[in-house]
């Protein structure tokens, strides 16, 4: 493990843990692998094009990065601080977001496979045009007001999650799963008037 130093990317040995590190920034494009970093500090903020495979980030802050075009395979983010990130046109895999903050973030026209988020905030957060891939799964999380336009939710696991609304198109419903407390939310969207 290696703590409390300031770095540069290319100090980055895959197997390595980082606590209370900074990370300085770079130019260069940005592949990691196998690394774990806790309570660490990033000073730059676009990491467009970036790639990180089996990663664990804990008690990090991102918020407002970008992370637009990137590649995320097997990585989780834990108590992590993601406010307003950009994760648009992202490639994501077997991914786990637990305990964070993702209010106002981006993951517009991405691929999503297999991935699952617990106990987290998502409001306001953008998932159009998103390509759900062998479902996503989303336990205890607020997902209120989000935008799942042009998104099929087939296999969309929001049953144990809350909302009181989403934006959605009524094409685009078929085989989300939902509790009996959420359809009174969702059926003004299929055009049904309750009396």
């Amino acid at each position: 493990m290696i703590k409390d130093k300031e770095l540069h990317f290319t100090d980055i040995v895959s197997g390595e843990t980082f606590e209370n590190c900074t990370f300085l920034k770079t130019n260069d494009l940005i592949r990691i692998s196998e690394v774990s970093f806790i309570d660490c500090t990033f000073e730059q903020s676009d990491f467009t094009s970036s790639e990180w495979l089996d990663c664990t980030f804990k008690r990090v802050n991102f918020a407002n990065c970008h992370f637009e075009k990137s590649i995320v395979y097997r990585t989780k983010f834990l108590t992590c601080n993601l406010l307003g990130v950009d994760f648009s046109t992202n490639s994501w895999k077997n991914n786990q977001i637990t305990d964070c903050r993702v209010d106002y973030a981006n993951f517009s026209d991405s691929k999503l496979i297999k991935c699952v988020v617990k106990d987290s905030s998502f409001k306001e957060t953008y998932f159009r045009y998103v390509e759900f891939k062998t479902g996503f799964t989303a336990t205890h999380c607020n997902f209120d007001g989000v935008s799942f336009l042009g998104s099929k939710l087939a296999k969309v696991d929001l049953s144990t999650s809350e909302f009181d609304t989403l934006e959605v198109f009524s094409e685009d419903l078929e085989g989300l799963i939902i509790n009996q407390f959420q359809a009174s939310t969702l059926i003004g969207v299929l055009g049904v008037i309750v009396k």
